[in-house]
Formats: structure tokens, C-alpha cells, sequence
């Protein structure tokens, strides 16, 4: 599928180009509400987002973006186009996700006013207005494939994307109709998912003509005969365009976790978007541009962008209203505290026109509401990286960096590292003391945590593990411990019977809680998405309560254990292939400090 995919576009692309940039052209086109954006988000990047765009927005600039939406996402915009000119437009529509699916329905809708009609015979009008109607309905889909991941530059995943829209232009008896087609993909790879690429084809489509009762006129003959003369009307294309860009995110600030279905995964608090884009017209000049966006914590966004035409600086060659320059904010207000869906939006979006005109600007305002498994982060701040660097974007990065100080202090983050090594040190003396088959060590443990000097005498359990990826983060406001070395847990396939070469790692874990007697553990279980999903939940929890009886068996007060099942509705990884879905099969291991 794939490379049906790639292959379909590119010859698409290819057909394409012989007729791409060509302002000779002109005035063979019609039906400009097609490139006539009103998102507002976009409009203020001066649709140079292409490479990008994610959910509903992208239908309108790229439908491989709509692959990208979390849960459903519902948009109303409208937009004063040209100011003076009396034109203004509504936009919307509503977008969800199906697993790797994505479906979009949407509108458009162009409102020109009352307008004075004018003949030859009257051109000063008088004798009445007309309402010109313009509207298209459009239907997209998007996939996302996971191409999977390297070393070097992490995760890589494609999407692609198709829209069907259904155009339609009246005015009075005199309509025109036709259908135009979109398509596009994306490219998302690095190691923080933060390197994009996107193509897109727009507006291909079949010819439209104007035809309908107003286009006929009687005429008599004579006082017996009189005939009806229809006038007749040329087809005009639709106004293909190829879109070619590239967007690169640059993270910046603390480490955050995030919530909802990328439990598990991280992002930073500040991020910079730079992009790129170049655009062929088909029956115009070309354009290209570079744009701007900064966020903070996907929560307050500002976009600013210049797109720059042929022509666009002299008076005489101008072939546009606009001088090229947008901007735009947006302030996404979260229902709950910890930022988790659903969410509300209000985005601003202005292009500015040319001094060589007396338009006013377009000014674009849209609502965004999302629902269902949008990841926003939660306030689980981890660490602040060092200045000029960000922190990886993926579960697998370590999240004790050494920086400037944040929620969790850089000496809290040594105190806690000196803790864990100690730790380790232990076990590996209790390794080499457990040379004969003894199943209980005798040891007094001394160890340093958070300023607070412990003695404790402890009776440690026998492992042969030594220790692997330990994180510190912050869950509800407590300093905690993340343990990530999964796959040291296993179980036999479909069962929640432990495996025996995993006792190693629970007794490692055991010795921790009997050094510590004030931490707490959680398990949380998740499984892939084969099956049912009462089943799967079962089978998480039947899973997370043999761990806590086995720890219970060691000693450790059921009191200390939380368990929690998720089944499949928490993936870390795409379920799409069998690597994915192996690593979606887990117990996270929490212990609070």
C-alpha cells in the first residue's frame, strides 16, 4: 500500500509539472474559492505549512495531515476577504481519527453580497441585485504507516491523504458544477519526530461550464413566430496547484510528559517551527515562502510568514491584492488542569494587502474544539536540559539532565542519581556475594536520599539483574522513579503467569522497596490492540496483580502496591506491525519517592 502510494503520486507529480508555473495561462482557471483558504491557524503561516499541517486544517492544504488528527477535531472560521471589497467566507468542519484512519467532512462557503445589476441599456443599475452562491462540500481520508525507526534518526513515519470536493457556483438561473480532487503526503522522521517533508496536489479536477435558464433569451420573429437564442459559455479548469515544502521543530525547555493515548512519550515545553514552501501554479505565477511559529506548551501560539510572487514589489507586474506578509496567534484553553483533552482554541490569522490598493486586509477568526485522545502534557516536568539543547521527544530518551534549575532542582536530580547508583552498587555486591545457591542475603544498606540520611537494616532477595534505565520525573506533584527497562518483564504468551528468568528484575525492584520503606509502587498495565478490548483489559489487569502478589510474597505491605489496567487504549508504539505491538505489551513500574 505504501508503495502504491509513493509510486501513483509521484506519476501524478510528474504529469503535473509539464503544466506547473505557467502564467500564460491565466484566465483559463476559474473556481478560485478552491485556493481561498479560511483557517485561520494556516492563513496566518500563509498556507506555508504544508509539510506540517495536522487534522481538520490540513484537508485544505494537505490531506496527508488529516492522518495526524488525535481524537475528533471540530472547526467553525469566518473570514472578511479583502476588507471593503464586501466578500466574507465560512469554513468548517469536523475531522476524527479510527485508528490509523482519519476521515474529514467539510464546507465551504463564499458570501458576495447583494449586487447592484448593471446592463448596457442601465449602467448605473437601478434595476435591482443579484446574490452570487458559492459553496463546495468536501470528504478527505488519511492513513499513517510506520516506516520504523533507526539509531540516527529515530522514528519514521509516512502519511498520506486524499480529498473528493464537490464544487458549486450560482448565480440567479445560471449554475456550474464540477469535482475536484486533492491529494498529498508527508514525511516525519528525527529522533523528537521533528524533521517534516510535504508534497501536495490540488484542485485536479474535471472542467466546469455555466449553463442554466438565465443563459436564454426569446426574440420575435414577427407577430406569429418567435424563437428562444441561447448564449453560449466556454469550460474553464479548476486552479491546479503543486505544493512542495518542509518544516523543522526545534524544542526547547524542560522535559514534559504527555497525556492521553502518548502516555509515556515526551515533548518540551517551547517549541520553534521554521518552514519552508514552494507552490507552481498551474495557470499563474509561482510563489514561495518562509514561515514562523513559536509555541509554548501547544497552549499560546504566534506564526508569523512571507510568501513572496513575481512581480509583487512593482506596481505595473503586481498579479495579487496582498504584499505577501501574514501573521497569526492562537491560545488553546485546556477543560481540565492537567491540560488533557477536550480542549478549546481561538485562532486569529491577517494577510496583509498591498499599498497599490484600497482593500483592508484579510482578517481570519476560527473556534477550534477538540475531543477525545488529544496528547497535551500534563504537568510532569522532569528536568531542565542544558541551555541551547532539548531533551529527546521519545519515551526512550533518560530524563535525568543536568541544567538550569526548574520544578526539580539540579541538586534534587544529584541527590536522586547518587540514590540510584547506590542502589545499583548494592545489588551488584549482593550479586558476588550470592555465588552459592542461597536464596536470602543478610546486609545493612546506608544511602543518601533528598538530604535525609536513612539507616536501614533490610533483608534483600537474591537477583542477579544489576540495574538499567531509571528516570526521574514528578507525577502528581511527587518526585517518583520510572523504571524503563520493559522488556525484563515478561510473561507467557497470553497468560499472566510471570516467566522465570524475569524474577531477577522483580527482586531487584523488591530490594528497593525494602531499603526505602517509605516508597510507594504502582503498576500499570497495557497490551496491544488484538482482541477484544474487554479481554485486553483482563488481561492487563490479571497481569499487573501477579506482580503485586509476587512482591506481596517477598515481604512488601500491599498497602505500598497500586495497580492500574489500561488494556490497549494507552499505545506507546503503532500497532501496525508485530515490533510495535511486542513493545505495546508492558507493565510501567513507578515508585514514589
Amino acid at each position: 500500500m505504501k508503495k502504491i502510494l509513493v509510486v501513483g503520486f509521484i506519476a501524478g507529480l510528474g504529469w503535473h509539472a509539464a503544466y506547473a508555473g505557467n502564467p500564460d495561462r491565466k484566465g483559463e482557471s476559474g473556481a478560485p474559492e478552491l485556493n481561498m483558504n479560511g483557517y485561520a491557524r494556516s492563513a496566518g503561516l500563509w498556507d506555508l505549512n504544508v509539510a506540517g499541517v495536522q487534522g481538520l486544517e490540513a484537508e485544505r492544504l494537505n490531506p496527508a495531515g488529516l492522518g495526524l488528527t488525535r481524537g475528533t477535531e471540530i472547526i467553525a472560521a469566518y473570514t472578511s476577504w479583502l476588507t471593503g471589497a464586501g466578500v466574507n467566507g465560512v469554513q468548517g468542519g469536523f475531522a476524527t481519527r479510527v485508528k490509523s484512519n482519519a476521515i474529514a467532512i467539510s464546507i465551504n462557503s463564499i458570501n458576495f453580497g447583494a449586487i447592484e445589476k448593471t446592463t448596457t441599456a442601465n449602467p448605473e443599475g437601478g434595476i435591482g441585485t443579484f446574490k452570487p452562491t458559492v459553496l463546495n462540500i468536501g470528504v478527505s481520508y488519511a492513513k499513517n504507516f510506520s516506516l520504523g525507526a533507526t539509531p540516527k534518526m529515530g522514528d519514521n513515519l509516512i502519511t498520506g491523504g486524499i480529498s473528493l470536493r464537490l464544487v458549486s457556483e450560482m448565480v440567479d438561473n445560471v449554475t456550474a458544477l464540477g469535482l475536484g480532487f486533492d491529494a498529498g503526503l508527508q514525511y516525519t522522521t528525527g529522533k523528537k519526530e521533528n524533521l517534516h517533508f510535504g508534497v501536495s496536489l490540488r484542485n485536479v479536477g474535471t472542467p466546469m461550464k455555466f449553463g442554466g435558464d438565465a443563459l436564454s433569451t426569446d426574440a420575435a420573429l414577427s407577430t406569429n413566430y418567435s424563437t428562444s437564442v441561447s448564449k453560449k459559455t466556454n469550460k474553464f479548469e479548476l486552479p491546479t496547484q503543486l505544493n512542495m515544502g518542509v518544516a523543522y521543530d526545534l524544542w526547547l525547555g524542560p522535559k514534559i510528559e504527555l497525556d492521553g493515548a502518548q502516555s509515556g512519550k515526551f515533548t518540551q515545553r517551547y517549541r520553534l517551527t521554521f518552514m519552508g514552501q514552494y507552490s507552481a501554479n498551474a495557470f499563474g505565477l509561482d510563489d514561495y515562502g518562509l514561515g514562523t511559529e513559536f509555541s509554548y506548551r501547544e497552549i499560546l501560539m504566534l506564526r508569523a510568514a512571507y510568501r513572496f510572487q513575481n512581480g509583487i514589489f512593482k506596481e505595473a507586474n503586481i498579479a495579487t491584492a496582498y504584499n505577501g506578509f501574514a501573521c497569526g496567534m492562537s491560545v488553546n484553553v485546556p477543560f481540565k488542569k492537567d491540560r488533557s483533552a477536550p480542549s478549546l482554541a481561538l485562532d486569529y490569522g491577517f494577510r496583509m494587502t498591498s499599498p497599490t490598493n484600497n482593500f483592508q486586509h484579510t482578517h481570519s477568526v476560527g473556534l477550534r474544539l477538540m475531543l477525545g485522545a488529544a496528547a497535551t502534557p500534563k504537568d510532569k516536568i522532569v528536568a531542565a536540559p542544558g541551555a541551547g539543547s532539548a531533551a529527546a521527544y521519545d519515551e526512550g530518551a533518560p530524563a535525568r539532565k543536568r541544567g538550569k534549575k526548574s520544578k526539580v532542582t539540579v541538586e534534587e536530580v544529584e541527590q536522586k542519581d547518587n540514590a540510584i547508583d547506590s542502589l545499583i552498587k548494592v545489588n551488584q555486591e549482593l550479586k558476588l556475594k550470592a555465588e552459592t545457591p542461597i536464596v536470602k542475603v543478610d546486609t545493612v544498606v546506608k544511602t543518601r536520599i533528598v538530604k535525609d540520611t536513612v539507616l536501614i537494616a533490610a533483608v534483600l532477595e537474591k537477583t542477579d539483574y544489576t540495574g538499567g534505565s531509571v528516570d526521574t520525573v514528578t507525577r502528581a506533584g511527587k518526585s517518583t522513579l520510572q523504571f524503563n527497562d520493559y522488556e525484563a518483564l515478561e510473561f507467557e504468551t497470553g497468560s499472566a503467569k510471570i516467566q522465570t528468568k524475569s524474577y531477577g528484575y522483580l527482586n531487584y525492584l523488591v530490594n528497593i522497596m525494602k531499603k526505602n520503606p517509605k516508597y510507594k509502587v504502582s503498576f500499570e498495565g497495557h497490551t496491544d490492540n488484538v482482541g477484544a478490548e474487554p479481554a485486553n483489559q483482563k488481561l492487563s489487569q490479571d497481569r499487573v496483580d501477579a506482580v503485586k502478589a509476587y512482591f506481596v510474597s517477598k515481604g512488601i505491605s500491599e498497602g505500598r502496591i497500586d495497580t492500574k489496567a489500561y488494556g490497549s487504549t494507552r499505545p506507546k508504539y503503532e500497532n501496525t506491525n508485530a515490533a510495535g505491538r511486542a513493545k505495546n505489551r508492558r507493565v510501567e513500574i513507578y515508585m514514589e519517592m
